[in-house]
């Protein structure tokens, strides 16, 4: 009996269960006021470079790299993710 699952669903890249993005804050104590400003990476190394390339330009406010865990399995982020190899890991629609 052939598989269910079709060649598609095979090769269909997984989401990581941990992302990494840059959040720019305003920097004033106890107002919460952040926003994400770069899409989801796989690993930090991924987000400190973005890190890097956005503190190089004219962005006002506090940056820095934050880290978020998926509560689901398989994980699905609701933004694209860039994977470590240049792949990338489509939000569901």
């Amino acid at each position: 009996m052939p598989s269910p699952v079709t060649a598609f669903e095979r090769i269909k890249p997984i989401a990581p269960v941990d992302v990494y993005y840059v959040v720019q804050s305003s920097g004033v104590v106890g107002k919460r006021d952040h926003r994400v400003i770069s899409p989801l990476y796989e690993t930090r190394v991924q987000a400190d470079d973005e890190l890097t390339r956005l503190r190089t330009g004219k962005t006002r406010g506090v940056l820095s790299v934050w880290m978020r865990t998926a509560s689901t399995e398989p994980p699905q982020w609701l933004s694209d993710v860039i994977m470590a190899d240049g792949r990338v890991v489509r939000a569901p629609t």
